[in-house]
């Protein structure tokens, strides 16, 4: 059953990454500036963030059987649109549209194999079984990119998004097969008592994982919007673009294979600081290069960095959760960082058109220093204590 999980999400996840990619390029190549990129890398987040909450609340409630084929359907939608709507045409409405449907689609990928993959680890397999989830991820975010890269420069952007959609229909059959697998009864019945929004903000252990994930999870995703921005203005093709974008994830390939290994030895929290100042280091070097070599070096760092912390958040989501509240804990973080990519984007097209994309990575590189010294002062402080219970109303 976890491989079908590995196979669905790594189908989904090749086709968002090309819409992901490819809406940039394709808007920047018909004379759209980074504002309107930054529109529609807000667009694949908005919807995440306005329904993470209640989607995860559904999970519980229900299973995974029916998210799970919403995850299919809406990703085909999400690159069928700007398939046969050519942005030359239409305008930026197609790839709008397709950004809207793709990103509803992957959150509900992501929420339902986070939590399937819960209820299918023990204590002493979840780590690597997160770790597993996670590589099939960065593989598809890895070959996504350049495949997108290579067919725009020889047939072009439709054809790129034509590709995404053969894909996510091969990842359609896969959710289907995974639905019928799933069992017909529904989730856990110990969320039917309603609950305010930001009820499990009452629990330490998962406001400080939420936090540090919505901080974290930001760094990771600016990547998408300054990669294609900062390669076009420097003058790379697609294709460069692209193996840009594919080392970044390479990198979070490479990481997660050698987590299982280290992952005794080193605390979560411990790679959560290790994670931001990473990170922040790639972030800061970034914009002094303009060759391939050095760019290349700086998105291997910033994905090896970042590629550390998303097993360790979602298994310490799986411990630190309430009883029969792991997909609203889920949730609730997709909530939080979908907010964020919801609106940075925006901010920081509106600060590229003003003040140039040097000052984003100059402020994403700060930030991260600032988050690394605020997790090394919760990990002292809180890594090491019991989760408590919610208390009771």
């Amino acid at each position: 059953m976890r491989n079908r999980i590995y196979l669905a999400i790594a189908l989904l996840t090749f086709s968002f990454s090309i819409i992901r990619m490819g809406s940039s390029l394709d808007a920047l190549a018909h004379g759209y500036g980074s504002l309107a990129v930054g529109v529609l890398i807000s667009l694949l987040a908005a919807f995440p963030a306005l329904l993470s909450l209640s989607w995860g609340r559904w999970i519980d409630r229900e299973g995974e059987r029916k998210p799970v084929l919403v995850a299919g359907i809406f990703t085909l939608l999400g690159l069928v649109i700007p398939a046969a709507l050519p942005t030359g045409s239409f305008g930026l409405v197609p790839l709008g549209l397709g950004c809207c449907f793709a990103g509803i689609g992957l959150m509900s990928a992501s929420l339902s194999s986070q939590r399937m993959i819960g209820a299918l680890s023990s204590p002493e397999t979840r780590l690597a079984n997160f770790a597993w989830l996670a590589t099939a991820t960065a593989a598809a975010g890895f070959a996504g990119p350049i495949a997108a890269g290579f067919v725009i420069d020889r047939a072009g952007h439709q054809a790129a998004f034509a590709l995404g959609a053969a894909v996510a229909l091969l990842g359609l059959a896969a959710t289907i097969d995974l639905s019928r697998r799933l069992p017909r009864a529904p989730g856990s019945k110990a969320n039917k008592k309603k609950t305010g929004a930001f009820d499990l903000f009452r629990h330490p252990p998962v406001r400080n994982v939420l936090i540090i994930s919505a901080m974290v999870t930001i760094a990771w995703d600016l990547q998408t919007f300054v990669f294609p921005v900062y390669g076009n203005a420097v003058g790379l093709t697609a294709t460069e673009i692209g193996w840009l974008v594919g080392t970044f994830y390479a990198a979070t390939f490479f990481v997660r294979l050698v987590m299982p290994f280290v992952s005794g030895r080193v605390s979560e929290w411990q790679f959560m600081v290790f994670v931001m100042l990473m990170g922040a280091a790639a972030y800061f070097l970034f914009p002094f290069f303009t060759s391939m070599p050095p760019l290349l070096a700086c998105a291997f760092v910033l994905g090896t960095g970042l590629g550390a912390s998303q097993p360790n958040v979602m298994s310490l989501l799986q411990t630190q959760s309430p009883t029969g509240r792991t997909g609203e804990a889920i949730g609730l973080r997709s909530m939080l960082t979908q907010a964020g990519h919801a609106a940075l984007p925006l901010a920081f097209g509106a600060l590229a058109s003003v003040a140039g994309v040097f000052w984003i990575f100059m402020a994403m590189a700060g930030s991260l220093g600032a988050a690394a010294l605020f997790a090394q002062t919760i990990g002292r402080s809180q890594a090491l204590e019991e989760p408590k219970p919610l208390a009771k109303k």
